[in-house]
């Protein structure tokens, strides 16, 4: 399996052996660094990256379409997924993404040192960012995976559609990023509320109604039929979505929506319309959208992507 070497110091795109697309490394003068990758393995293979920092920083990582296994030097190993953000600090050089043949993957990471975010929360970081602010700096690495919010997933295809166009760029990528990691943090260090209790007919009930969802992705699935439907009022049937998942029950069935839109796109099967009526869309144009927003491109070019692959 070959392993690609990647210099993310250069601040442009850098075309990799192995690799069709292009990684991009971008430092504001406010201290925060932003990384935008997208490319496509057209083989198992790794890209090894060398740590551009040289004193304490915590970075963010998210992939908005794909997976990847991120390894560190000491062997500990992260999968990264549209469901599953990252925030880490790795002082050493030598992580590696594991890329998997045929898997196109959209990644967004942003990154800082303490300094200059520590005078961002006026000389105080939230208490949980203290696991990753041991003050020497070199043999450090920690990195803790959990669930990003629509929100986070949204700022992030921000950065790939026409935001991060034109000539205010870079200004707008700066204000985009700073907004990502604000909001991945304020995701890390919020505090779980205590939560209720689910008594076991709820749970049977809310693990009926997720079926339901994944076998009826064309039919109508609003909140108030869902709740008739499992005997439970909206607001409860809602709740338990959001102490399960972290996501309201709408949306919950946009992510199964759209990340079924992506399963079939990327199989290059079935045309743009017949996918939008699969997944519940009437008209092709809020499809298309709501795809757009979920995944930073339209519904089009996954497939002709898909389909220039198979040919």
């Amino acid at each position: 399996m070959p392993v690609v070497h990647a210099d993310m110091s250069g601040g442009q795109a850098i075309d990799l052996p192995g690799v069709r697309g292009r990684m991009e490394r971008l430092e504001f003068a406010s201290g925060i660094v932003l990384y935008r990758m997208e490319y496509e393995a057209l083989d198992d293979c790794f890209v090894q990256v060398q740590n551009s920092f040289s004193e304490p920083w915590i970075g963010s990582a998210l992939h908005l379409q794909g997976h990847s296994e991120l390894a560190y030097p000491d062997g500990k190993t992260f999968t990264l997924t549209p469901d599953s953000a990252l925030l880490m600090r790795v002082d050493p050089s030598g992580s590696r993404f594991h890329l998997f043949k045929g898997q196109l993957v959209r990644h967004v990471g942003v990154a800082s040192t303490l300094a200059p975010l520590q005078a961002r929360f006026d000389g105080q970081l939230p208490g949980r960012l203290a696991l990753f602010t041991d003050n020497s700096f070199g043999d450090f690495q920690l990195g803790q995976s959990f669930s990003p919010s629509p929100r986070l997933r949204h700022l992030a295809s921000n950065l790939f559609d026409n935001h991060a166009k034109g000539s205010t760029r870079l200004l707008k990528l700066e204000g985009i990023a700073n907004l990502f990691l604000a909001e991945i943090i304020e995701l890390f260090c919020e505090e779980n509320p205590t939560k209720d209790r689910i008594v076991v007919w709820e749970d049977q009930s809310l693990s009926d109604i997720i079926a339901h969802i994944e076998h009826n992705l064309d039919g109508t699935l609003a909140l108030s039929a869902l709740a008739n439907m499992a005997g439970l009022s909206e607001n409860r049937l809602d709740q338990l979505f959001r102490q399960k998942f972290q996501l309201s029950c709408a949306e919950y069935v946009r992510n199964e929506r759209m990340s079924t839109a992506n399963r079939w796109l990327q199989s290059g099967e079935l045309p743009v319309r017949e996918v939008a009526k699969r997944v519940g869309y009437s008209h092709v144009s809020n499809f298309s959208r709501a795809y757009r927003a979920r995944f930073g491109e339209t519904p089009a070019r996954t497939l002709r992507r898909a389909t220039s692959r198979s040919t």
